[in-house]
């Protein structure tokens, strides 16, 4: 059937829904505007003028099946004379009632006019589109967001002025502010000088088509989330499919249903609206992730957040919580720093001051200069002890300063013993911490079991306190923080220390406190008979009851090590002291030891109350964990 003068369908389509559109849309308006008893004979008129587009749009349907992609001039010319008998009964009713002068004000006679102008438009086309000349429209929707509001901003697109003022007005009565673009240039030009919160655009427009207009806003991404209401009189399904694919929201056939669009707009406006509020709602999000930020690499300044702490949700009770512990993790750093460098302080006044433990240890087992498991060069002797002696060296394969600590033969002599301090040396080494002193390997060399560790240059906290008496609360509360972080990561490793003490705590220069030792007084418990229980491990001014007295421990008896260390910090003494070790354990046994602040009155009493809590008897008086201690002496002020 394809020939010169044959028709697309989907453009005849168009051209003749679109004056049908017309009488429609100025009909409803009409009526809608026409209530009381005189108003009765007009309102038959209009009614009437409703049947024909009615009429008329059956027909299109009938003899314009959107299946078919063409008619013939001879079908075309069936259609007209079918369309004619409902366009002679609009323009009859829509004379008569002009002749008539009902309801006479110039704008129901121009809305008349109108109609009538429409429906001459029926019969003969303003032009038919030739299957030669003009491309099939199709139909898309962006995705929307949310603008309630009845003065959302909405613009019209078409380049028939009819279609723009009739959507105008009916939207203005619904409360919308309408803006319009008579083709797609004007269109995208509109959008992009101001926002607005839905486009209506219509498919065939002479310079820049619909599909067109659709994909730029859908692909930059300032008006991507605008909703798009496709308005056409081309209804065939694959002009809406396409319009749809490009991202349009909704796709809307003229005439459009009056109640229908009504409808469409305000669940786009309302899904623009939405989408606005989750777009504000992340962006606020990424504020609080930035903060976030900010407080991990030191930036953030309290109240960075207060705008945001506003909002009555949860992400404005996120940002006040937020804002609330920034200001305390800062207040937190700040005072660590001050405790720091009150420690620094401290650490310099000892070493300036000639009272530190200057002792010449005679060497042990090994001498200065001498080459060990023909790996170490021995270079001096750093001390010796109950466990056996510690000795500075260069591990020569690696080129390091390392610490050798070799074991009395005692110790070692069991080999079933050797078995289990390995084990404890494998759990120890998994901890890896600023505050514990990494343990390397372990081994035998003629005849002598050793250690070797990471080398700390600095002092004990036994020659600070020996050398200074007593310490400030700020440096000491340094020093039991870190303690407390280092048994903190200890126990989460399931190692208890067992032997906590002043002379197992190391002070580099810079106030970094390293605790020493972790698995070595469990060799010692080992090799110990019980019969005096406690006396051959560890020290017993420092260690709890339940150790004293062989029972099981858990690291809560480190928390009680950890509070006597606390106590000699701040009053330079002992809580329990006595002549013999005999009279000492029954004093840590059944007295109570008095409190730090009643030997300094400059102990904060919060301070004074902690440490009684931890040297108390029983286990579960104590602080429940390391973790906990560490976060209570942060906090104190």
């Amino acid at each position: 059937m394809t020939g010169p003068l044959a028709v697309t369908v989907s453009g005849l389509r168009h051209d003749l829904r679109t004056p049908v559109n017309h009488i429609v849309g100025y009909a409803e308006m009409l009526l809608e505007d026409l209530e009381g008893p005189p108003d009765a004979a007009p309102r038959l008129a209009l009614q009437e003028t409703l049947g024909a587009a009615r009429d008329v749009l059956a027909i299109i349907d009938r003899d314009l099946s959107p299946s078919r992609p063409e008619v013939s001039p001879r079908e075309l010319a069936g259609l007209y004379d079918s369309l004619r008998e409902p366009q002679g009964r609009i323009l009859r009713t829509m004379s008569d009632l002009l002749r008539s002068g009902a309801e006479a004000g110039d704008g129901f006679r121009e809305d008349v006019e109108r109609i009538v102008k429409a429906a001459e438009r029926l019969v003969v086309p303003d032009a038919p589109t030739l299957a030669d000349g003009t491309a099939a429209a199709a139909a898309g929707t962006p995705a929307g967001a949310i603008a309630t509001a009845p003065r959302a901003a909405i613009l019209v697109v078409d380049d028939v002025e009819d279609n723009r003022e009739l959507l105008r007005r009916r939207l203005e009565r619904q409360g919308y502010r309408v803006e319009q673009a008579s083709g797609g240039r004007a269109a995208i030009a509109a959008v992009s000088a101001r926002p607005f919160d839905l486009v209506l655009l219509d498919v065939m427009m002479p310079d820049v088509d619909g599909y067109e207009v659709l994909e730029q806003l859908k692909t930059a991404p300032a008006t991507r989330d605008i909703p798009v209401i496709m308005i056409s009189a081309l209804d065939d399904m694959a002009s809406v499919v396409r319009c749809i694919e490009r991202g349009a929201e909704d796709y809307l056939p003229k005439p459009f249903d009056p109640t229908l669009l009504r409808a469409r707009v305000s669940a786009c406006l309302e899904k623009k609206h939405l989408r606005d509020q989750e777009k504000e709602y992340l962006a606020q999000v990424r504020q609080v992730i930035e903060a976030a930020r900010a407080v991990e690499s030191g930036e953030y300044r309290p109240g960075g957040l207060v705008g945001l702490g506003e909002r009555d949700d949860e992400l404005g009770r996120l940002a006040r919580v937020f804002d609330g512990m920034a200001q305390g993790i800062r207040a937190r750093e700040e005072r660590l720093r001050d405790r720091v460098r009150d420690l620094r302080a401290e650490i310099g006044a000892a070493r300036g001051s000639g009272k530190q433990n200057g002792t010449v240890i005679d060497g042990g087992n090994l001498q200065p200069g001498e080459r060990f498991a023909e790996r170490y060069e021995v270079s001096a002797v750093i001390g010796t002890g109950g466990m056996g002696s510690v000795y500075r060296a260069r591990d020569c394969e690696l080129d390091e300063e390392v610490a050798i600590k070799t074991l009395r033969r005692e110790l070692v002599a069991d080999e079933t013993l050797i078995e289990r301090f390995k084990q404890e040396i494998r759990l120890a080494r998994k901890i890896s911490h600023r505050n514990v002193v990494r343990t390397h390997d372990f081994g035998v060399w003629g005849g002598v079991h050793y250690l070797t560790m990471e080398y700390v240059e600095g002092i004990t906290v036994r020659d600070l306190v020996d050398s200074r008496g007593q310490l400030g609360v700020s440096a000491s509360l340094a020093i039991g923080a870190q303690l407390a972080d280092a048994l903190a990561v200890a126990h989460e490793q399931g190692v208890v220390h067992r032997d906590i003490k002043p002379q197992n705590l190391l002070l580099d220069p810079d106030g970094v406190l390293k605790v020493m030792d972790f698995g070595v007084a469990r060799l010692a418990e080992y090799q110990s008979t019980l019969t005096e229980a406690g006396l051959v491990v560890g020290t017993p001014a420092y260690m709890s009851p339940e150790q004293l007295l062989g029972e099981a421990i858990d690291g809560r008896s480190d928390l009680y090590s950890a509070g006597v260390v606390l106590y000699e910090c701040l009053t330079g003494g002992l809580p329990f002291d006595a002549a013999t070790p005999v009279s000492l354990i029954a004093k840590l046994l059944h007295e109570e030891p008095r409190s730090p602040i009643d030997v300094n009155v400059d102990v904060p009493p919060a301070l004074a109350g902690l440490i009684v809590q931890l040297l108390a008897k029983q286990p579960a008086q104590r602080p429940p964990s390391a973790q906990d201690l560490a976060k209570r002496l942060r906090e104190l002020e």
